[in-house]
């Protein structure tokens, strides 16, 4: 865990039936971004979109909500000058999710403070900041871009 190394990450394209995707502020950086998460150690990507699902939005994840795992990884560099993180960057599986109405969409603790639907060539008015390009690779992964 040093600022040399990239934390080994998962992150969620969430689609629903009109194409949008799921985005949401971060009270953290106060830019928006894609639900995601660092793996714990050992921990399988799926094992970790699932677990980063519930406990960022409430979302119970099965299998066959799942409808792409991207064989290829996106990343991003962090602020080199922000304190707040102590790896270089985040390099992240990214799975693109089907969103169902039986998915209670509840943000937990301080992830999230907006969530909006948005069409994916939205994405050039949010704040993604330093993830910008990898949210772009992420969406033409997904085929949504």
């Amino acid at each position: 865990m040093t600022k040399n190394t990239f934390r080994i990450a998962a992150m969620a394209i969430i689609v629903d039936d009109q194409n949008r995707v799921l985005i949401g502020s971060s009270p953290r950086d106060g830019g928006f971004k894609f639900p995601q998460g660092g793996l714990e150690p050992n921990e399988d990507p799926v094992a970790g979109i699932k677990r980063e699902l519930n406990e960022e939005l409430g979302i119970i994840l099965s299998n066959k909500d799942i409808l792409h795992a991207c064989s290829e990884k996106v990343q991003y560099l962090y602020p080199p000058e922000d304190p707040y993180y102590i790896y270089k960057g985040q390099r992240l599986t990214v799975f693109k999710i089907l969103f169902n109405q039986e998915m209670k969409l509840v943000p937990q603790d301080d992830e999230f403070e907006e969530l909006h639907w948005i069409q994916p060539k939205e994405l050039e008015k949010f704040d993604v900041g330093f993830r910008r390009k990898a949210y772009e690779r992420a969406l033409e992964m997904c085929k949504l871009f």
